[in-house]
């Protein structure tokens, strides 16, 4: 006999019975599903409280504060910050002054270059073209001074950024300042000034101040200098300058008059001795024939009558006067002994004894 079990029963019966089955396993693994999720997170959530309450410490109960304190707090956080924006502004002003002064310094080099570069043009173009050298060499001075003039003003105005009206004002100030600090460095510069505008000698003229003679080679806000006949450079203040009479021997031309003196015994011809002066003078190769040339005769005595001849007569250039002197000097010598008018025995009588020509007294001949 076999026990009862599904694959004794009928078919029908076993379908049914494998359906019933395959439904209740369904049914058994949902509800299983569906359970899980709602248990888990209620475990989950025990177990973090749990954590939570062995981690965090019993709460401390607050303490209270003084308003005073707090009042002082707040004030000392304030003054920090106020103390931290005043360094942070000071270090912006110190960054901005410094490179202000950076670009000053750039410029007053620039300008310096600038000015030796414009110099040096000046000069060269006044040693190229003769008949303009006084004409460049004048214009020296005058470039200086503006260029200083606009690189100052470019950076007090753009550098520095100074206002008109500031600019004025503190010019005042500074003149007032400086000028009882300063007062013959300021008398020195005001000459300049004067001498620039009035412009009593220019740079190439042949000038004699304060004992002084040569050519103007430049003339600054403080001083002017002198180039002496003996290649020796006199620096000469403005402010004498201005309160001493000048001599200007050429006023701006290049030609200038050039005065040669000669002596004779006062016994010779003057006429003869004034022609041959005359066409010594007009024969030199430094003369300017456009002007006159004038023969002076003129008696005086030391020990001895003398004949005193004063040429005058106009040279090509400055630069040449001491040559075209020198010429007429030799041309007029050596006519002189040509002609007889010179010779060893009367000029020693003119220098020794004062004796005229001719005299047989014991002696006479040195």
């Amino acid at each position: 006999m076999h026990p009862p079990g599904p694959s004794f029963m009928p078919t029908p019966l076993r379908f049914s019975f494998r359906w019933a089955v395959l439904v209740l396993v369904v049914s058994l693994t949902v509800g299983c599903d569906t359970d899980s999720p709602a248990d888990t997170p209620t475990a989950s959530a025990d177990s973090s409280a749990v954590v939570d309450s062995a981690a965090v410490p019993p709460a401390v109960p607050p303490v209270a504060v003084p308003a005073d304190t707090l009042t002082a707090a707040s004030d000392t956080s304030a003054a920090g910050r106020r103390v931290g924006e005043t360094l942070e502004q000071a270090g912006d002003v110190v960054q901005n002054i410094g490179m202000r002064i950076f670009w000053a310094i750039v410029l007053l080099v620039l300008f310096y270059l600038f000015n030796k570069a414009i110099v040096w043009l000046l000069d060269r173009l006044s040693e190229r073209r003769a008949e303009q050298r006084l004409f460049y060499k004048r214009m020296v001075p005058l470039a200086r001074v503006l260029i200083w003039s606009i690189g100052l003003y470019v950076i007090i105005r753009f550098v520095f950024q100074v206002n008109a009206q500031s600019l004025f004002a503190a010019t005042a100030a500074i003149g007032v300042a400086v000028g009882f600090a300063a007062q013959d460095l300021l008398k020195n510069i005001f000459g300049g000034l004067v001498i620039i505008t009035d412009r009593p000698f220019q740079v190439g003229d042949k000038i004699s101040v304060a004992g002084t003679y040569g050519e103007v080679s430049s003339i600054g806000l403080r001083s002017t200098r002198i180039v002496t006949p003996d290649d020796n450079l006199v620096t000469v203040p403005n402010a004498q300058v201005v309160d001493s009479q000048v001599a200007n021997a050429n006023a701006g031309a290049l030609d200038c008059q050039v005065v040669t003196d000669l002596y004779l015994p006062g016994w010779v011809d003057e006429r003869l001795a004034k022609r041959i002066a005359f066409q010594a003078a007009a024969s030199s190769k430094y003369v300017y024939r456009n002007k006159p040339i004038v023969v002076i005769v003129k008696d005086e005595f030391k020990e001895t009558f003398l004949t005193h001849l004063k040429v005058k007569a106009y040279v090509l250039d400055t630069r040449y006067e001491f040559l075209l002197m020198s010429d007429i000097t030799e041309r007029c010598r050596e006519a002189f002994r040509e002609a007889g008018l010179l010779t060893r025995h009367d000029a020693m009588a003119v220098m020794h004894r004062g004796e005229q020509p001719g005299r047989q007294d014991g002696g006479a001949h040195a």
